[in-house]
């Protein structure tokens, strides 16, 4: 693995880091990637993007792109502090399931004998009580929210420990326990009561002395801290006005929701929590939790009723569509989007944080997995060319039918990206040198189809390219 302050081939700067895996080489694709985001973040207004890919152990790549606060001049970089919300949920549960295993606390036990304010009205007495585990997958039948205004501008008013508390009294269950998954941002809040109750510590030095810190995730912690404590934790920000600009969210204090949505954390804090769960799965000792615990949290615990939905212990579970088993949490509070998706059956992780609301977590990691999987396996290379192919990247106008291409190295070839693109697969196309400046497309069947011929200056140096008669001019950015 090589760490990469400021990247060469593109004129933003990013911190990157990416390694090389056995099969293939994704040094050219992770290039790409770095160029898709920073264009998207343009093009979209966000502020900054920051992201991360690992294959089990490893981190292969990480790039962080724009600025924490737009109001300064402070690069983000893989240090940048942000809130990942909601994805604090799958380590509430990591807690939980610590107790568990230390035989402190049970799945079945009902939420009622454990907690002395819970006098919530079960509706549906035939499901019988709303237990731990039920909180844990969804299933519990409670609300979603507590009735409190924490998703309202501009102050986000979180309920203090009593507030919490007391809505308990008045509160009815909506469905019958386990028949259908109802996420619950209450239902894991009560979670960190339990542990309060059940540890005798308060639920965020329980987090961090039995999780947080086992795992080494130094750059995470609990709620908040103003700008002037910590200048790499990220301002948030809205989702984007009419008029394309985005304002500065508020800084919020989750108190007593902070196991449902309090943690801020690192991008390669997040690879050490990925890391940590594919290591545990294929072990023979317990690390944190016993390797049949982890397991457990990552398989199907509660199905919606649609059977579109379905949850394990703290993760929302997902088969892919190649057969592959997915866990993964996303997250959503005011000013920052989040989403950490782990491949169990490939042990290949993928982690994002944005610090904007209305910002689509899954369209950029769907994008980093399109252009990953386009690369092949290493073959031989014949290194045949009589020509440095990359005099040749670099973005060209394509104005006024589209923004920019941008062209760079893929292996023996070339690739054009179309910029902006939602979906890099469909605007990605490769070119194979012929001779000199000339390139042919390769289509998806192999074949070579039209030619691609790039022109220089009279100082030998690419000034534009020629497709069909038409030429496009090498720009800047």
């Amino acid at each position: 693995m090589k760490n990469i302050g400021i990247s060469l081939f593109l004129c933003f700067v990013a911190s990157v880091t990416y390694a090389q895996e056995n099969d293939k080489n994704y040094e050219d694709a992770f290039k790409l990637i770095e160029v898709w985001l920073d264009a998207q973040k343009d093009f979209e207004n966000i502020p900054s993007i920051t992201a991360m890919v690992v294959e089990d152990q490893e981190i292969l790549w990480s790039g962080a792109f724009g600025k924490p606060n737009l109001e300064q001049e402070n690069k983000t970089d893989i240090s940048t502090i942000c809130s990942i919300c909601s994805i604090t949920k799958s380590f509430t549960a990591v807690a939980i399931m610590k107790l568990v295993d230390e035989g402190k606390l049970n799945l079945e036990d009902p939420v009622k004998d454990i907690l002395p304010f819970y006098k919530v009205n079960q509706q549906f007495p035939e499901g019988g009580a709303v237990t731990v585990g039920s909180l844990l997958s969804h299933s519990s039948g409670l609300p979603r929210d507590t009735g409190h205004s924490y998703f309202s501008g501009p102050n986000f008013a979180f309920p203090s420990q009593v507030e919490f508390r007391s809505i308990f009294k008045d509160m009815e269950t909506e469905s019958k326990v386990g028949a259908d998954v109802n996420y619950s941002n209450s239902g894991y809040a009560l979670l960190g009561e339990i542990i309060e109750t059940v540890s005798g510590m308060p639920y965020e030095t329980f987090l961090m002395k039995e999780v947080l810190s086992p795992l080494n995730m130094t750059n995470t912690y609990m709620g908040t801290k103003s700008i002037k404590e910590n200048n790499s934790q990220a301002v948030g920000y809205t989702a984007i006005n009419r008029n394309g600009t985005r304002e500065i969210v508020n800084l919020f204090n989750p108190k007593a929701m902070k196991p449902a949505m309090g943690l801020w954390t690192t991008i390669h804090d997040m690879a050490k929590y990925a890391s940590w769960q594919f290591r545990l799965r294929d072990a023979s000792t317990a690390e944190i939790l016993k390797p049949s615990t982890i397991r457990s949290m990552h398989r199907i615990q509660a199905t919606s009723k649609d059977e579109n939905t379905t949850w394990g212990l703290g993760f929302n579970i997902i088969k892919g569509s190649n057969g592959d088993d997915w866990v993964m949490h996303g997250g959503t509070c005011p000013g920052f989007v989040s989403m950490l998706q782990l491949n169990v059956t490939t042990k290949m992780g993928y982690a994002i944080m944005i610090n904007a609301n209305r910002s689509s977590t899954f369209k950029y990691l769907n994008g980093i997995k399109q252009i990953m999987s386009k690369v092949k396996p290493i073959e031989e290379q014949t290194n045949k060319h009589n020509v440095n192919l990359d005099d040749y990247t670099g973005y060209y106008n394509m104005n006024p039918w589209n923004s920019v291409v941008y062209i760079s190295t893929w292996g023996e070839d070339l690739v054009v990206l179309q910029l902006p693109e939602n979906s890099p697969k469909n605007g990605m196309m490769f070119y194979k040198h012929i001779k000199d400046d000339t390139f042919r497309h390769i289509k998806e069947n192999g074949e070579l189809g039209e030619e691609f011929i790039f022109e220089k200056d009279e100082t030998g140096k690419v000034h534009r390219f020629i497709e069909g008669g038409n030429f496009k001019n090498k720009i800047s950015r």
